[in-house]
């Protein structure tokens, strides 16, 4: 099936893969500069009444693309499984917890109203204003949810957004976009598809007041360097290096339980999953066999298959980048735990595998691997942990397993990551403001402080 989008185009179409197979499930136009400039110019146009709602009717907005998304939920999670490769289950909790995102940004607007915009200080008061159009530019790992993220707060400030999922995500999105088409104004959200080419454009682009991008720190970067030159707002929210501390005192079935979840949902391919687990000498042995055993117990396969546990990974770039990641572990550490793998040709399949034995200067120690392969990595003086935890570029989040949670609090603390949680591991409040550390991103996601990322904050004098 082809899935035009609005806007001029090259002239070519964009093949989307079914990662389970390696089959081509659609195509999408191929769009162009041109392209670009008319979504923008549509979306100033729109922006000229949007900026003139009400609080109410912004909402109102909000909850009726929250009420689609629930009354679609069947389609949509089968186009994520389709183009993602998720479980089914997994795709239908995405799309779950994209209602809710939409639902949690009408709540905030009913719950702060017109103290999201206007702040009394004695003789002066603060206003923030809408910016215009905003860019929200989204990976391919949890497309729904992450368009969610940055629409959501774009609507509520009175904003107008171009949304451009990823070139290897894109349907379910732009069935989102469609089902929005008779919903809300015309130019109030708009999705633009490419091959990879425009979203440099639209993080350049003059008529773009903010940019809002999840991926990769490499990518951010760029996003950072194309829209140097008009300083465009941005929120980034990029890679991580998540660490884990097990302490000696903590229950090392129920530590490796937590850890397994937070580090294999999506097969791994979630910006804040654990990457590392330090693990104390007098419970390393216990949390090996407990996590082993859930290993064991992992069915790798299509995500349209319910016995599946894990499905593929992506895309053939991060199939290669892992198989050859693995290849080195299995060469330099100790597999302490493998699933097996479907044999089946085409499909973008690799084994969850635990990895010990190897030292912290190994890339799959120090680097963002997105994939389920997790090393566990020994320590016995509680200090030395937390300095090899703070050994990286990046600060999404960590973690601390203990029975002492208070004890575990004054250690996570000193850990430098956005999201911190003792026998917990990236648990998102969206009602609480977290603010990116490190290179893992900049400015705040969620909550009022989120919203605010969208407005523009003036002082009058009175």
């Amino acid at each position: 099936m082809t899935h035009p989008a609005t806007g001029t185009t090259k002239g070519a179409t964009h093949p989307v893969l079914n990662p389970a197979t390696g089959e081509v499930v659609a195509s999408v136009e191929v769009l162009d500069g041109a392209a670009v400039d008319a979504a923008v110019l549509a979306a100033q146009k729109a922006f000229e009444a949007w900026r003139d709602t009400s609080v109410e009717q912004r909402v109102e907005v909000l909850d009726r693309i929250a009420d689609l998304v629930r009354g679609n939920a069947g389609k949509l999670s089968e186009l994520l499984t389709l183009e993602q490769g998720k479980p089914i289950a997994e795709a239908r909790t995405e799309v779950d917890t994209t209602e809710a995102t939409f639902r949690r940004y009408a709540d905030l607007g009913r719950e702060k109203g017109a103290a999201l915009f206007t702040e009394e200080l004695g003789e002066h008061v603060r206003t923030f204003t809408p910016l215009g159009v905003v860019a929200g530019i989204i990976p391919w790992n949890a497309p729904l949810l992450v368009a969610a993220m940055k629409a959501g707060p774009a609507i509520l400030t009175g904003n107008t957004i171009i949304l451009k999922p990823a070139p290897t995500t894109p349907l379910a999105t732009l069935e989102l976009s469609r089902l929005l088409a008779d919903t809300v104004p015309e130019g109030l959200v708009q999705c633009l598809v490419d091959d990879g080419s425009i979203g440099p454009l639209l993080a350049s682009h003059p008529g773009v007041r903010k940019v809002a991008f999840t991926g990769s720190t490499v990518t951010g970067r760029a996003v950072t360097t194309a829209g140097a030159p008009t300083l465009k707002r941005l929120t980034l929210e990029l890679g991580g290096n998540d660490p884990a501390i097990v302490l000696g005192d903590a229950d090392p079935e129920a530590a490796a339980a937590g850890i397994f979840a937070r580090a294999f949902f999506n097969a791994g391919q979630v910006c804040g999953a654990v990457k590392r687990v330090y693990i104390h000498d007098d419970v390393y042995d216990r949390f090996v066999e407990s996590i082993a055993d859930l290993v064991r117990d992992v069915v790798v396969g299509d995500g349209f298959d319910p016995a599946v546990t894990v499905g593929p990974l992506q895309n053939r770039t991060q199939y290669e980048k892992t198989t050859a990641l693995l290849a080195k572990a299995v060469s330099d550490g100790t597999i302490l735990a493998q699933s097996g793998v479907p044999d089946v040709d085409g499909g973008y399949f690799v084994p969850v595998t635990v990895v010990g034995d190897l030292d912290d200067a190994h890339p799959l120690v120090t680097g963002e691997q997105f994939a389920p392969i997790l090393p566990l990595l020994r320590f016995s003086d509680e200090a030395d942990a937390v300095a090899r935890a703070n050994s990286t570029e990046y600060g999404l989040t960590a973690s601390v397993w203990t029975s002492d949670v208070a004890h575990g609090e004054s250690v996570v603390q000193r850990i430098d990551a956005a999201l911190l949680g003792v026998n917990k591991h990236n648990r998102v409040a969206p009602a609480f403001g977290i603010a990116m550390s490190k290179q893992s991103g900049s400015g705040w996601l969620f909550g009022p402080e989120g919203v605010r990322e969208y407005l523009q904050p003036h002082l009058l004098f009175r």
